[in-house]
């Protein structure tokens, strides 16, 4: 007879598992040899952690001089991750694919260095997710339509990036958005005709 095991990593040992993945993570040594777990309850023990009920919902490492890439697959461990913001760090490369990620309700990755074109099925997956901040990047192309599908957005931050090509024709209804500073053309989609027109000014 064979036999087969699994081994699936610990709330620690995943989020290990990312800072080693990451470039000038100093403000995250605290995470090292931490004999707690990253949650007690409602309250973090860990650094940038978002606990409820023991459990981790979220990381908040903003402003940290983080670089490199994000390990997505260091943090699909974490099975109740809801809210991911890298903001102001200097990450680099493509988008990840957070896909992976599919209970995301938040992902806040504005003023960062990512560049490249999006897939179109880049955000496919992530059909709860709320919020979506890309803003100040180096992002190129059209925007994906997956981002225009996500019927439970309610606020997409886009600008100041290198978007290019039509606006698409967006899905959701009572959302904020914002594609100023970009360089896309063409018209506006009637879906979009009644927000304020500066979300479209500016060129990058």
């Amino acid at each position: 007879m064979f036999f087969t095991s699994s081994y699936s990593l610990s709330d620690s040992e995943s989020l290990l598992k990312f800072k080693a993945s990451l470039v000038n993570a100093s403000k995250l040594d605290s995470w090292t040899n931490n004999p707690k777990p990253p949650c007690d309850g409602n309250r973090a023990n860990w650094v940038g952690v978002l606990c409820k009920k023991d459990t981790i919902l979220g990381l908040k490492l903003e402003k940290m001089g983080l670089s490199g890439t994000i390990d997505v697959d260091s943090l699909s461990g974490l099975s109740k991750l809801r809210t991911l913001s890298f903001m102001n760090n200097n990450f680099n490369g493509s988008l990840p694919d957070f896909n992976k990620l599919s209970g995301l309700r938040s992902l806040y990755l504005s003023n960062n260095q990512l560049f490249g074109d999006l897939p179109k099925n880049a955000f496919e997956r992530l059909a709860r997710l709320k919020k979506l901040y890309l803003s100040k990047n180096k992002f190129t192309g059209e925007i994906p339509p997956s981002i225009a599908n996500l019927r439970k957005v309610i606020e997409i931050k886009l600008d100041g990036n290198k978007f290019s090509g039509k606006i698409p024709d967006f899905k959701q209804h009572n959302f904020t958005l914002n594609l100023s500073n970009n360089a896309l053309e063409g018209s506006i989609p009637a879906s979009l005709s009644k927000m304020d027109p500066t979300i479209f000014s500016g060129e990058f």
